[in-house]
């Protein structure tokens, strides 16, 4: 019981100083050395709705912390992204918060926190994620706009090293916008 409510408090300490729009994340972070690659299609409600196409990578640090890297493709632009997570709370369940930075349409900052909940092979993940984006209104000045979504995931592991990922971010903010994707994870 102690564990249940140490984590509930944590992730809400958590949430509330971190918030990034994650794709293919869970609280759970590679092994030192151990790698990770995926594959999702997207579709988003960003403008009239389109799909576009994520691929992504991982890499263990040790010390329950891992680099992201994620490139996608469509949605009227290339978005390149890099975060850094480091897992607070490992076990039944795990958090973690994730910073990083990213460029599409505009420069970007991440920030975000996540649970999640494994059952035997299912891990079920949320939690808070938030942009800071670096834009410019229409007369060139810098215009500051921060998208904040509540991420929902479910990664099914078929055998020990290949999982197939469900997620969806529902926004919460007017500037943020809700996505809907799924795709495959390998492990190495």
């Amino acid at each position: 019981m102690k564990k249940i409510v140490l984590t509930i408090v944590l992730f809400a300490a958590v949430s509330i100083t971190t918030n990034a729009q994650i794709l293919f994340g869970t609280a759970q972070t590679l092994k030192n050395g151990a790698f990770s690659i995926g594959i999702e299609p997207v579709w988003a409600d960003y403008g009239g709705g389109d799909f576009a196409m994520f691929f992504h990578g991982g890499y263990g640090l040790g010390n329950s912390s891992d680099l992201g890297l994620k490139l996608g493709f469509g949605w009227s632009g290339t978005y390149v992204g890099l975060d850094y997570e480091k897992m607070f709370i490992s076990g039944k369940p795990a958090v973690s918060g994730h910073i990083g930075a990213h460029y599409w349409n505009d420069f970007g900052l991440d920030f975000g926190a996540i649970v999640t909940f494994p059952i035997q092979a299912l891990k079920l993940t949320t939690g808070l994620d938030m942009d800071l984006n670096f834009g410019e209104d229409a007369n060139n000045d810098l215009e500051l706009y921060a998208p904040v979504w509540l991420p929902i995931s479910m990664e099914y592991y078929i055998k020990k090293n290949f999982s197939i990922v469900f997620e969806g971010n529902i926004k919460l903010t007017r500037t943020a916008f809700t996505t809907v994707g799924g795709g495959i994870n390998v492990y190495f």
